[in-house]
């Protein structure tokens, strides 16, 4: 799912959780609210993590961060805090420790990763749900092609803003009229088509 729909369903999400635990004593509602806010969206800054670290990427501008990943560039994708060993683990320590913020967190990680899985299967030739899984991705040396298939084939708004909230959407027929300005990648070349 593109980062803006993240955003937008854990604003959703987060909206709920204050109105339906608003008789709750509020320390209580809000540590749960800002749980969700943060396994919502926050749990993204493992792609921020990836970009420093992993891949040695140093051009901090949003539109180039953002258009890295959209495009697929990548060449490893650890995404530490994107998979079910991190939410079991979780899960345990939630009905262990009984916190309102790691329910919360856990509530809106499980919600961000649906998501995830139901928009972003449509880009990625391999197995989707098996990517979600941090030892699937460390038997596969975090290899972005061989976990996500060869880079290309993803069309991408030109501006910012529409790519950050419709994300990348399966390249189109070359020959066929775009519906609007849209960078066309080959999959064979990974390459903008002109």
């Amino acid at each position: 799912m593109s980062p803006g729909g993240h955003l937008l369903t854990t604003l959703a999400a987060c909206a709920g959780s204050a109105f339906l635990t608003r008789d709750l004593p509020l320390a209580q509602s809000l540590s749960l609210t800002a749980g969700i806010a943060a396994g919502g969206f926050l749990i993204d800054v493992d792609h921020a993590l990836d970009y420093l670290v992993f891949e040695g990427q140093r051009d901090l501008r949003p539109d180039t961060f953002l258009r890295y990943h959209l495009e697929r560039r990548m060449k490893r994708v650890v995404l530490a805090l994107h998979s079910y060993e991190l939410f079991a683990g979780l899960g345990f320590l939630a009905w262990w420790l009984d916190v309102p913020a790691l329910w919360g967190y856990l509530m809106g990680a499980l919600m961000h990763l649906a998501l995830d899985i139901t928009f972003n299967g449509e880009l990625t030739p391999k197995s989707i749900s098996a990517f979600y899984s941090f030892t699937y991705r460390l038997a596969h040396r975090f290899d972005a092609v061989a976990l996500l298939g060869p880079p290309g084939g993803v069309a991408v708004p030109e501006r910012f803003w529409p790519a950050f909230f419709m994300g990348g959407v399966p390249a189109r027929d070359p020959s066929a009229p775009p519906r609007y300005a849209m960078r066309n990648f080959s999959k064979e070349q990974g390459k903008p088509r002109s």
